[in-house]
């Protein structure tokens, strides 16, 4: 099997003999051309590995050759080495925004042709493994953040008199941040969302392992949030050995009273917006430290009541430290003004309302952090 695909284009005679004598002689397969078109189809016909290009030719000079094969993108990514009598420093630089990868000028020695285009294919070779490596792990990536959107609820809980709706958007393939609701046996509501303070494969990995944990413990003692917490805390600093950590809010709803007790774990305060109120909403503050950082922590245990009409705004930072051209953060003030004026609107239209805000507010500014919501009505 020979080394490659080599394509040489050059209307000298002498020149295709020589080069092709040399390639062949050291195991490439060689195809030799002498003007640009048929280089052109030549290429579309079979795609060679590397291309030996002359510039002055009759037609299409080599520039406008690589110029055409850099402006396609079957072809772009081939190597092209002139080989030119001009040997101007002007040239060799138009060569090179042309597309060309390298310069040789004639007379040619046959050792420098042959040692640059060994160098250059090695070094095509080598980007086609790190493109294939890519490939497999952005296609391993998107699993990942499939499996991942398994662990969160695909149907929220609709307890009678009660609404729900969440939404994660991730930054990237995979998230840190999450959320979940579910009934206890009793027919309370558990709601949460959580930030894990890292980006990435290994916050996923960390978000996986949280998620099941906090189940675990929410199960055994589902009216002690501090309780859960502290055995959460325990579980990851036993565990993981990392540096990572997580804030998490916790709230246990009685449906048919509409009290809630909760614990925050220095994750961002919930916002309250009671019915009729005209003021700005109520945050739900932090009862202690995140988890994961220190053990022999203890968490506060509080309690609102809910009543018919308001409504649980439950987020991550990812919305709040969202930043515009000027980098300028969204902010609390945003959030709770996106939501104020809609809420007497459904709750999907509420949490359009505030996506769509970030997005104003963002513009062209690429989003960089994840982003999670969860809100929560009391029907009037």
């Amino acid at each position: 099997m020979p080394k490659a695909d080599i394509l040489i284009v050059d209307d000298t005679p002498t020149n295709l003999s020589l080069l092709t004598k040399m390639l062949t002689g050291n195991g490439y397969a060689v195809r030799a051309v002498t003007n640009g078109l048929r280089a052109l189809e030549s290429v579309q016909a079979l795609p060679p590995d590397l291309i030996l290009l002359d510039i002055r030719m009759p037609g299409l000079t080599g520039f406008q050759v690589c110029e055409q094969l850099k402006a396609d993108m079957q072809t772009h990514e081939i190597p092209v080495i002139f080989i030119s009598a001009l040997d101007d420093i002007q040239d060799k630089i138009r060569g090179f925004n042309a597309g060309g990868v390298d310069y040789i000028t004639k007379p040619f020695q046959l050792e420098e042709v042959l040692a640059r285009t060994e160098t250059h294919l090695n070094m095509r070779r080598l980007q086609r493994q790190l493109q294939e490596a890519n490939r497999k792990m952005a296609a391993e990536l998107r699993l990942a953040g499939q499996m991942q959107a398994n662990f969160m609820p695909s149907r929220l809980p609709n307890p009678p008199g009660w609404n729900l709706t969440a939404h994660l958007q991730p930054a990237r393939e995979t998230s840190g941040d999450f959320f979940d609701a579910f009934n206890l046996p009793d027919g309370r509501l558990v709601v949460l969302i959580a930030d894990v303070v890292d980006k990435g494969v290994g916050a996923a990995l960390f978000m996986a392992y949280v998620w099941s944990i906090i189940r675990t413990y929410a199960d055994e003692y589902p009216s002690d949030p501090p309780l859960v917490f502290n055995l959460v805390n325990r579980r990851i600093l036993t565990d993981t050995g990392t540096n990572q950590f997580v804030t998490l809010f916790y709230g246990v709803i009685d449906p048919a009273s509409g009290k809630m007790v909760y614990s925050n774990a220095g994750h961002l305060p919930p916002l309250h917006f009671c019915i009729g109120q005209k003021s700005q909403p109520d945050r739900l503050l932090r009862t202690g430290m995140p988890l994961g950082i220190y053990d022999d922590q203890e968490w506060q245990k509080h309690s609102i009541n809910l009543a018919r009409g308001d409504l649980l705004v439950l987020y991550t930072d990812g919305i709040t430290d969202a930043v515009d051209a000027q980098e300028k953060n969204f902010g609390e003030k945003r959030l709770a003004a996106a939501v104020k004026n809609d809420l007497n609107k459904p709750l999907r239209t509420i949490q359009e309302k505030i996506f769509s805000a970030v997005e104003e507010f963002t513009r062209d500014v690429q989003q960089f952090d994840d982003m999670a919501l969860v809100l929560v009505s009391r029907s009037k």
